[in-house]
């Protein structure tokens, strides 16, 4: 794939195990997960983070630390807001140690009993808030942070996720003009259509793409031919934009090899293409 700068996978592993399962699927990148009870930033001691290190550069692989995608930046309590923070310092640490391709930032959640758009923006603005700053103290460290979108589940409340549709990306640029996404297409087809659409207005903004499909209502992590999402809607459009960027595999049901097959006969039999 022309386009693919590198190839991670996402295999809800240990961060060791994970190495192992990328290297076995040929990719040169994989997530460490913040969310895994067993790699959480308190997990990690100094002989754990360097033989990681180590072992990833011994094999040519680079890590993604995917933050923890549970903690409450956006809270309407500022003490938790300032906890939240005061964790995400720690996974900036973590990343910067094990020296991480990048560190995967979300907008948590937010609990109103009935989230109205008002409400929506009011988290989005405090969650920026705390954001502006991790990517001050993450720059400081050398560490890149990626901003991901979580999925949109608009009838369940009390509890809404933050920074889930496309006009929350457009609010992300105001707020914090230099901000890099990695764009869930996953996440972005629950309970809506954003997927191509925010690709194309926000490409240059993308550094990475996390792939996986669904049926539209729920994050199923399914193959990328098993579900509602157009796949080849945003293969044309990663051709159309001329993107090139990091392509991340978190589909459950489908080895990384197949992925890449399926896309690869997708961007070859696009008109115009070479033979």
């Amino acid at each position: 794939m022309s386009f693919a700068t590198g190839v991670a996978v996402q295999r809800y592993l240990s961060a060791e195990e994970g190495l192992t399962a990328a290297r076995a699927e040929g990719c040169s990148h994989w997530y460490v997960d913040a969310s895994l009870m067993s790699d959480m930033p308190h997990c990690w001691s100094a002989e754990r983070r360097r033989s990681l290190a180590a072992a990833a550069a011994d094999q040519g692989l680079s890590p993604i630390l995917h933050g923890n995608f549970r903690a409450p930046l956006a809270s309407e309590i500022p003490e938790v807001r300032a906890a939240s923070l005061q964790y995400v310092r720690s996974e900036i640490e973590l990343a910067a140690r094990i020296e991480a391709t990048s560190l995967v930032i979300h907008g948590g959640a937010f609990v109103e009993p009935r989230p109205t758009k008002a409400h929506r923006d009011a988290a989005l603005e405090r969650f920026f808030s705390v954001l502006s700053e991790v990517v001050r103290e993450a720059t400081e460290k050398g560490v890149d942070v990626w901003l991901e979108n979580l999925s949109y589940y608009p009838k369940y409340r009390p509890f809404s996720y933050v920074f889930t549709r496309d006009m929350d990306f457009a609010a992300a640029m105001d707020a914090i003009p230099d901000i890099r996404f990695i764009l869930d297409v996953g996440h972005a087809n629950v309970n809506q259509s954003a997927a191509a659409p925010v690709f194309e207005k926000f490409s240059s903004s993308i550094a990475a793409l996390s792939l996986s499909n669904n049926a539209g209502d729920q994050d199923a992590h399914l193959a990328l031919d098993d579900g509602t999402l157009s796949i080849r809607d945003i293969t044309h459009a990663i051709r159309a934009q001329e993107w090139r960027g990091i392509i991340a595999f978190e589909t459950r049901n489908q080895s990384v090899e197949a992925g890449i097959d399926y896309l690869t006969g997708i961007w070859e039999s696009a008109p115009g293409s070479a033979a």
